[in-house]
């Protein structure tokens, strides 16, 4: 769970010379106060909730797009959905910063400088390929990531996927009005209780008049191996509610603060 308050995270003398050192001191968001009932007043009902198996559902059922909160499923594994409005960005821009951040620590923590520590790619020459336009440049990459947890720094490998890798149909995407969907799959380092589970994760970008709405969806305890559905608890076992709390605070997070510096930063840094 998030504290008011915290200190940010330590960034290096070099650091402070780059141009986007000054997203860094600025102030944090800690919480968005219109989503502290759907935080604090306790889970959501499962029925609200997209299964797992169902999630190509996000795609053509509007009714279950904009629903926030978070579960334990009737499976046992956790859930959590956040919808984020972020006024004056594109699509084009998420999909370039998803690329960009993992070229150096700093860019990842300038999101939530409360919380985000490092998120290096191993693939980084995707960002520079010409060949490659938009999301391209950050399928099928991995961004190791730590981020500062009450637990101290939790690392984690964040994978990158095509839509259509972690069973999405791409025909259905085009013809939606979803104009990226940025899916990854992440894998905690280490042992419980300091490491989490697998989990899937998908951020819906809904293009608007003003902005876009980033609908977000994270089944944790479920992953994609091999073009297969896979579930890494074992059955019987249920995960505890503040732990997908936990997801959902810190997504609420780290996307309204990158929401107030990513247009700006784009204009000042896409191109570079």
């Amino acid at each position: 769970m998030e504290k008011e308050g915290m200190a940010k995270v330590p960034v290096t003398d070099e650091d402070r010379k780059k141009p986007y050192f000054k997203y860094y001191e600025r102030d944090v968001i800690s919480m968005v106060p219109e989503k502290m009932p759907f935080a604090f007043g306790g889970p959501m009902t499962p029925m609200d909730a997209v299964p797992f198996t169902d999630r190509a559902r996000i795609l053509t059922d509007e009714g279950i797009g904009t629903r926030i909160g978070y579960t334990v499923m009737p499976d046992g594994t956790g859930y959590m959905a956040d919808v984020t409005f972020m006024p004056g960005v594109t699509a084009d821009m998420l999909d370039w910063y998803m690329a960009w951040r993992g070229l150096d620590p700093l860019r990842f923590v300038i999101a939530n400088p409360e919380n985000n520590m490092s998120a290096m790619s191993m693939q980084t020459s995707k960002f520079a390929d010409e060949d490659l336009i938009g999301a391209e440049k950050y399928w099928d990459t991995t961004q190791m990531v730590i981020k500062m947890s009450d637990m101290g720094p939790a690392k984690e490998a964040v994978n990158f996927k095509c839509p259509s890798d972690v069973g999405f149909d791409m025909e259905v995407l085009k013809s939606s009005n979803t104009a990226s969907l940025i899916s990854a799959r992440g894998y905690a380092h280490g042992q419980p209780p300091a490491a989490g589970p697998d989990y899937l994760i998908c951020h819906q970008v809904i293009e608007k008049e003003d902005g876009v709405e980033v609908r977000t969806k994270c089944w944790i305890g479920w992953t994609v191996r091999y073009g297969k559905d896979y579930k890494q608890l074992p059955d019987g076992f249920f995960m505890p509610p503040v732990f997908a709390m936990g997801v959902f605070l810190q997504n609420v997070k780290e996307w309204a603060n990158l929401a107030t510096i990513l247009p700006q930063l784009y204009a000042e840094e896409h191109g570079e």
